[in-house]
């Protein structure tokens, strides 16, 4: 699915048991590593994301987020493959972020299978956030002003049939 204003690709499939699981694609301007970079270390990650993080780059490692006046929530890093693969598991869902040489920059591919059906939409307007937000950290600037959560939310629900 892609609309004129949103610069994210999304899709919604389901897992063998049924599971909602998001698609996302999105193209950056910087290579690989750059974009590497900004989602494996924890101060370029902790940059764009919404909540600190700490990162340990080894299967098996922790990955930590520490949300403001919250206690810190933990996944753990299933695959790893500098730098073109960081799979973890968070909250009782899984995310895969997948990088790809693409035509002068990278193709960034993120799954997000997700716990809770009623949660797709809101779950597809936070990371198209989050993915607006990583592209204005790489080219070092200030986020625009885009539609707000709620939007976002309604935007999501309707596209993917939520």
């Amino acid at each position: 699915m892609t609309a004129g204003k949103f610069k994210v690709d999304v899709s919604l499939d389901s897992t063998v048991e049924g599971q909602p699981v998001l698609r996302f694609r999105r193209r950056y301007g910087h290579d690989v590593e750059r974009l590497w970079r900004a989602l494996s270390e924890d101060s370029e990650l902790s940059a764009w994301f919404p909540c600190a993080v700490r990162l340990e780059q080894h299967v098996g490692g922790v990955i930590e987020f520490r949300f403001p006046d919250e206690e810190p929530d933990e996944g753990k890093v299933l695959e790893l493959d500098p730098p073109h693969l960081l799979a973890f598991s968070w909250d009782q869902e899984v995310l895969r972020w997948q990088l790809q040489p693409d035509a002068g920059g990278s193709l960034l591919l993120l799954t997000n299978t997700i716990q809770d059906p009623a949660r797709v939409a809101n779950v597809a307007a936070g990371w198209h956030g989050c993915l607006e937000q990583l592209a204005a950290f790489l080219d070092g600037s200030a986020a625009a002003a885009g539609q707000s959560h709620e939007e976002l939310v309604r935007h999501y629900s309707e596209a993917l049939g939520q």
